[in-house]
């Protein structure tokens, strides 16, 4: 069954019809470097807002290890750690990643400012980002392996 239109918008443009470029942000790696949104841009960009306590957020996680796997080449996925210092800590996040078993790259928004950027007040979320940096669409809340698989075969017709 396929998505529906209504969930692979086209990609935003602005008013006087300008591509519209995703918001940048610092986070921190698993090395503790920090890197910007942008450092990614040249490949499509599946960004990731999730936290450790967040039920939905594991529920997702196997199909974007999945997707990883069989597209970690072509696309750039960035799992952001909501990381506040109290529910989620640097620690806390790797240690769940590592324990699950999962090898996507995970990024650790400790200041909060990607979330910002993005007016992320639930999660999980999904952004879509094309290879230009222009931003395709964006998913609030849990999403299934279909899905995911429609959205990903969007980023990679662009």
């Amino acid at each position: 069954q396929k998505l529906s239109e209504s969930y692979l918008p086209e990609t935003a443009v602005d008013s006087e019809g300008d591509v519209v470029l995703a918001k940048d942000f610092t986070v921190k790696n698993m090395d503790g470097e920090d890197v910007n949104l942008s450092d990614f841009f040249g490949k499509p960009i599946i960004l990731n807002f999730w936290a450790t306590w967040c039920g939905p957020c594991q529920a997702e996680m196997p199909d974007f290890e999945e997707a990883y796997q069989k597209y970690g080449e072509d696309i750039q996925f960035l799992m952001v750690n909501q990381t506040d210092g109290g529910r989620d800590t640097v620690e806390s996040a790797t240690a769940f990643i590592k324990d699950a078993g999962y090898s996507f790259p995970i990024y650790f928004d400790t200041t909060l400012k990607a979330a910002v950027a993005y007016h992320v007040t639930s999660i999980p979320r999904t952004v879509f980002i094309n290879a230009d940096g222009s931003k395709l669409a964006e998913y609030k809340g849990m999403m299934s392996g279909e899905m995911l698989q429609e959205y990903i075969d969007t980023l990679l017709a662009e």
